[in-house]
């Protein structure tokens, strides 16, 4: 009978919920939430959690870009890994006389601006001498020859390119395209005549400021008097970018490992100043958020509720004390206390999150003190103890289920302040630094200047997943406060 009477109970609590749009809205939201929150493995990448403070796990990515969704008339990144099978790439293995050869050909459509960056990453292994060939080819059928030609006295070594030993070799073979074509002997040698090939007029002052605008001149539209304009013009369509390696080395291996054209925008919500992305950050920051608020929301309220149902039900000296101490914590300022434990102490979640518990039950404690004052004059109460019921009994029997109402819209609504404070403390650089929070994110956005700079998703995506997940709870609060409080339902 009594387990019928709890399902019919519960039943009837979820009908009253959906009967309520705040609750509908908070529940929906909360499940939402927690559904992101564990099956962050699945849909997230976890590597990019644990490398989060790897700068160098980023360096590939584009810096301090927005969302995709945000942006127009940019280049999408472009990125290419080995093993992967892509209409983009393809590659070429063979021998001409003496040499064995390996080439890879790589194609990026540009619709209206180039990639800021074109990254080209390999791993090689060789024991000869070996040499590397890279062109351009362009949408107007023009081709830009960036190194020596192959077979013949003016052999590129990948020294000159990769910075490698050019004997004897195994490992990777990393080159920033942009780097190199922004260089002085590589406009000299190349690109300088390359450009005055097509009747472009290239002066001396030319030679001079080219190798600060190189790699986007080699994407403009070829013109007599295009380096004289203020504004460039990009040749739109496909470019082809093919890189061979050759060698004397029978046995020469050569795999790619990357290709990455950076463009202007970047996933969901974009990337920070070192390149991490903001959408594996905040995905994962939902975690912390909801253990950071539930814990210390059942916590501290439970224990609050109990401790202020005790202290008013014996009255006497022992409330006195109970309530004096009470008083105690609730006077003490906790942020002051959070930031003076941070400094004192390593930073830690859990130093926190105690911190939280320890002076958050105060508050509930002085409410649940002055209903249990009242309840425990009620004619059933009286009635119990003439018939012998020990305190234990009518505190968990008779008291406490009249108080549960009021606790269990205190937790839903106590969620957003321990979620704030968390947040505040990060912010201020005194959060976990090992873990990944939204008020790290936006102590991070801070400290590189983010809003100064423009980098308004850095700021506003965290400070708005922070105000939705709080919002979430107040109106799952709100919602309890009007089913189980009977004068707010008239």
């Amino acid at each position: 009978m009594n387990r019928k009477k709890v399902e019919s109970g519960i039943r009837g609590f979820f009908s009253d919920l959906k009967r309520t749009k705040v609750g509908i809205i908070g529940l929906t939201l909360m499940i939402l939430f927690i559904a992101l929150a564990l099956l962050f493995p699945f849909i997230g990448n976890m590597k990019d959690i644990e490398n989060w403070n790897n700068l160098q796990y980023w360096q590939d990515n584009p810096k301090a870009v927005p969302p995709c969704w945000a942006t127009k008339d940019v280049f999408k990144t472009v990125e290419i890994r080995g093993g992967q099978t892509s209409d983009s790439l393809q590659i070429m293995k063979g021998e001409i006389g003496n040499f064995t050869y390996v080439s890879f050909s790589f194609i990026y459509d540009l619709q209206t601006v180039p990639p800021k960056e074109i990254i080209l990453d390999f791993i090689g292994n060789y024991t000869k001498p070996t040499y590397v060939f890279i062109e351009l080819r362009r949408p107007d059928n023009t081709t830009l020859i960036l190194t020596g030609r192959p077979f013949s006295d003016d052999e590129t070594s990948v020294m000159n390119i990769f910075g490698i030993d050019p004997n004897k070799y195994s490992g990777e073979m990393r080159l920033p395209l942009s780097t190199y074509t922004n260089n002085m002997i590589t406009v000299n040698n190349y690109i300088g005549p390359w450009l005055q090939e097509n009747n472009v007029t290239v002066q001396i002052q030319d030679l001079y400021r080219l190798p600060s605008v190189a790699f986007n001149v080699i994407h403009e539209v070829l013109a007599p008097d295009m380096l004289k304009k203020a504004n460039m013009t990009y040749l739109s369509g496909k470019y082809n970018l093919t890189v061979m390696f050759y060698s004397n080395d029978a046995n020469l291996t050569v795999e790619l490992k990357k290709f990455i054209a950076l463009g202007g925008c970047y996933g969901l919500f974009g990337t920070d100043s070192s390149g991490r992305d903001l959408s594996m950050g905040l995905l994962y920051g939902i975690r912390w958020a909801l253990i950071i608020g539930f814990s210390v929301s059942v916590i501290s309220v439970l224990f609050g509720g109990i401790y202020g149902v005790i202290g008013g039900y014996f009255g006497g000296k022992t409330d006195e004390i109970m309530l004096r101490t009470a008083q105690v914590f609730y006077s003490i300022p906790i942020l002051p206390i959070l930031i003076l434990l941070a400094v004192i102490f390593r930073p830690s979640i859990w130093n926190v999150i105690s911190m939280l518990i320890i002076f958050g039950w105060p508050s509930t404690s002085i409410v649940t003190r002055s209903m249990a004052l009242q309840i425990k004059e009620e004619t059933y109460v009286e009635a119990a103890k003439a018939l012998g019921a020990g305190s234990s009994r009518i505190l968990f029997r008779y008291i406490l289920p009249q108080v549960f109402p009021y606790l269990f819209a205190s937790m839903a609504l106590s969620v957003p302040g321990a979620i704030l404070t968390e947040a505040s403390l990060s912010f201020l650089g005194l959060g976990d630094p090992s873990i990944v929070t939204w008020g790290r994110i936006l102590n991070e956005a801070e400290m590189a200047g983010a809003t100064i700079n423009g980098y308004w998703w850095w700021v506003l995506t965290p400070g708005l997943m922070i105000t939705v997940v709080g919002m979430t709870f107040i109106f799952i609060g709100q919602a309890l406060d009007l089913i189980l409080n009977p004068k707010l339902r008239r």
